[in-house]
């Protein structure tokens, strides 16, 4: 499930979300944020080379906001739903 969002690139699976030059990768609730600050609900930290816990699944990433669920990512001001469609 690939969907491309202006400069951006979702990928469902072991998620993967590419956000300007910046890689997010959440894998079993687990967040790898190159230097990137992002908020957790209960915390919010300046992620370098670290693995971080997502708890409510919702990730701020400082210019938008990204709430990761199996089929559901919201971008502010975008809104796409993540249908099986294969986009090379």
């Amino acid at each position: 499930m690939l969907v491309k969002i202006s400069p951006m690139l979702v990928m469902i699976g072991p998620i993967l979300v590419k956000v300007k030059s910046e890689l997010v990768e959440l894998r079993s609730k687990l967040v790898k944020v190159r230097p990137m600050l992002v908020k957790l609900r209960p915390i919010s930290v300046n992620v370098r080379p670290m693995l971080v816990k997502l708890r409510p699944m919702l990730v701020k990433l400082r210019p938008k906001l990204v709430k990761v669920t199996p089929i559901l990512l919201k971008i502010r001001p975008i809104s796409v739903k993540i249908r099986p469609k294969l986009v090379p």
